[in-house]
Formats: structure tokens, sequence, C-alpha cells
């Protein structure tokens, strides 16, 4: 071990002690700058990856709309199915509706779908029940809808569909239409979970008089990264005049960027803390420059070069850098794991309701870990500590050795 290590690590680390206050809590505050920015940016790249699954989920790789409802829906999903970069194509339907059992009534999103769609993305999400029963006198229900309502697998609900509301107007009494809940969903995105209703297409087709017509197409592609989906989606626009092809970055895109700009801000802040400890250990190795004159005298004075004085304070700052990133890893671990706990407690003391569902759509914190994070987190903080350190080195490899010694 070189003598420059070695004694960097004994200035730290003195024997005979249990605890080096000075190192303790360095280390501790660069952990705690470390964790708070990494639990951040893990936390907010959930919420972007989430949304994002959820934005394909709904809306598919590529939506195809027109400027009002497709005619020929079933002919325009079988010339798209033909595309090579296309898996499926599939006609759907939506628009709100009113929802009632009994006393309770709520507004719900009724969509219209091809049940037997082998990537209808519904059917991972399925709480209780099944979907294999959808058809014309049944619904699926997003699990907050039916709370709302008061009804589960089994019980029988009212439809009211604006249509019925035209025929009122010619003089003509609608009826409601009553369907048996089949399912009940369960996604843990809350916009879908409290209004989202399921009906076969056809159906929603009668309840709407609609006709044959749709109000566009899902695409589910084979390659659906980004780049990909903006591509096809430009080339099948080119390729069906009066057509339009959104693929799914360009669907709430200014959410995302709202989301990713979010993002970066708060790593920007979050850094300011491991900032802060960096100043801290700065100052604290001046202290200790200034207390071991006498030692760095006594070095110069056996011959060791300015450099060699110089790194031994460095290294401190080196040290205490990676510890405190290990620790930093560590304390993430440990909060992210109890995530739950603790947004329990915050919502508790500070909150009204569940503040993650009412921002940010979910009923959970999602986590997305991004290795280049920890990699960007490790190195701004290995270099800002090495900075602090390097700045006191130099300043005592400055010095004379007869300056030193007559100081001490």
């Amino acid at each position: 071990m070189p003598w420059t290590l070695h004694l960097a690590l004994r200035q730290l680390f003195p024997r005979g002690r249990r605890f080096p206050a000075f190192a303790g809590v360095s280390i501790l505050g660069v952990g705690l700058g470390v964790a708070s920015l990494l639990v951040v940016q893990t936390v907010m790249n959930g919420f972007g990856e989430e949304h994002r699954l959820r934005i394909r989920e709904s809306f598919g790789d590529v939506v195809a709309v027109g400027a009002g409802a497709i005619e020929r829906p079933e002919a325009l999903a079988l010339a798209l199915a033909g595309d090579p970069a296309v898996r499926s194509a599939e006609p759907y339907a939506e628009g709100p509706a009113l929802a009632r059992s009994g006393d309770f009534s709520s507004v719900a999103f009724v969509r219209g779908v091809r049940p037997a769609d082998p990537d209808l993305p519904a059917r991972r999400y399925v709480a209780d029940g099944s979907l294999d029963g959808l058809d014309d006198g049944r619904v699926a229900l997003g699990r907050g809808l039916a709370r709302q309502l008061r009804v589960g697998v089994g019980d029988r609900i009212e439809v009211w569909a604006p249509a019925m509301a035209e025929r009122a107007e010619r003089g003509r009494a609608p009826l409601p239409v009553e369907l048996e809940v089949c399912a009940l969903l369960r996604t843990g995105f809350t916009e879908v979970d409290d209004r989202a209703a399921l009906v076969p297409l056809r159906r929603f087709r009668e309840l709407w008089g609609m006709g044959e017509r749709a109000h566009g197409l899902t695409l589910r592609l084979r390659d659906a990264s980004g780049p990909s989906a903006e591509a096809s989606a430009a080339r099948l626009e080119a390729a069906h005049p009066g057509v339009r092809f959104r693929p799914w970055t360009a669907i709430k895109r200014d959410f995302l960027e709202a989301i990713r700009f979010e993002k970066t801000m708060l790593f920007f802040l979050m850094f300011i803390i491991t900032l802060v400890a960096s100043f801290s250990i700065g100052s604290s190795l001046f202290s200790a420059v200034i207390r071991r004159s006498r030692e760095i005298g006594v070095l110069a004075a056996l011959g060791a070069s300015p450099a060699s004085v110089a790194s031994v304070f460095a290294v401190q700052g080196l040290l205490i850098g990676g510890l405190g990133t290990l620790l930093g890893f560590a304390l993430t671990w440990a909060v992210l794991a109890g995530r739950e706990a603790i947004l329990a407690a915050i919502n508790a003391l500070f909150g009204d309701g569940d503040l993650v569902g009412q921002v940010y759509q979910f009923g959970f914190v999602p986590l997305h870990y991004e290795p280049w994070d920890f990699a960007l987190a490790a190195a701004f903080t290995l270099l800002t500590t090495t900075a602090a350190g390097l700045v006191p080195a130099l300043w005592a490899a400055r010095r004379r050795p007869t300056d030193a010694m007559r100081d001490a």
C-alpha cells in the first residue's frame, strides 16, 4: 500500500476511535445527498415509464383517426394488417355515458373493443371475473368505477348513452341498457380504474347509433420504439390519404415533456445537497491541514514531494466521496423498499387523500432504475468531493517546511 494512502486512511480513521467524527459525518452527508438525488430520479423515471406504458396500452403504438368517424374500418384494418411493420390493427369506438346502479351513478368512459383481440391490454389487468364472457349483454368495469357504483362481478348496471338523449328530443322515451358486470379491471392508473368501461364494439355501435363506423383504429407494431413508431406513422399516413396516424410518442407529448423537465430540474436541485456536503468536507480538510502543520513540515523535511503531500489530503476527499456514494446507494435501496409506508405517512401528515393518485394518476409509486443515473451521480459526487479535498491539499503542498514547523 502506498504510504500516502496509508497516511490518508490513518488520518480519516484513527486507531482507538470507534467513531471518527469527521469521517463519519462527512460520509453520512455525502450519502444523504446521493440518496436524495437517486430516489428522486428513480421515482420520476418510474412515473415517466408508467405513463408511456399506459399511453401505448390505451391508444396503441399508433392510432389511426379520420376527420370524422371512419366509414369502413374493417377494410382499413385489413389493409393495414398487411403492412410488414404492423402486427395487428383493430377498430375501436369510445365515448362518455352515464352508468347507474340503484341510487348510485357516475360518468363512465365507455370503449368498444373486440373481445377476441389477443392484444387487448385489459386482459393483463383483470382483478376479478373474466373477459372471456364479454358479450352484448355484459360490461367490464374499472375497479374504481365499480366501487363508485357499489357493484361487483355478477351485478347489473344501467347505461345511458348520448344517443338516447337524441331519441328523447324526437319524442321517443329512451330506455337505459342493462348490462351485467363480467370483470373488474385494476391497472393502478386511477384515470383508467375510476372511469373505464369496456363493451363489445358491436354493442357500442348499437348504443351510439354508429352503424358500421368506428372512431379509429389501434395499431400494434412489431417494433414499437419511439423512432420506429414515428417513422411507421409517417409512412402509413402517406400511403392512406385522409387518415391521420399518430404515434404513441405524440400522444400526451406535453405531459411527458413536463415529467422529463421536472426530473432534470430536480436533479440539479438535489445535487445542491451534495455540493453543500462537499463544501463542508473542504472546510474540514482545511482545518485538518492547519492542525497538522507540524506533520506536513516533517513530511517535507523527510523528502516528501509537494505532490505526495497534496495526494494525502486529496485521497481523503476521494475516499469520503467513494464511501459516501456506496452509503447513498444503500440508503436509496432502503428508502425505495419502504416507499409505500413512507408515502402513507406523508399522506397522513401533510396530504388530503392520495397525493400520488391526485397528481400523477397512480395508486402506487412506480420505479424505474436507470444505470446512467447511478453512474452520473457517482461521477459527480466523486468529482466534487475530490475537488473539495484538492483545494486544501494544494495549499498544504505549497507550504515550506520551515513555515509549517513555525506555524505548528
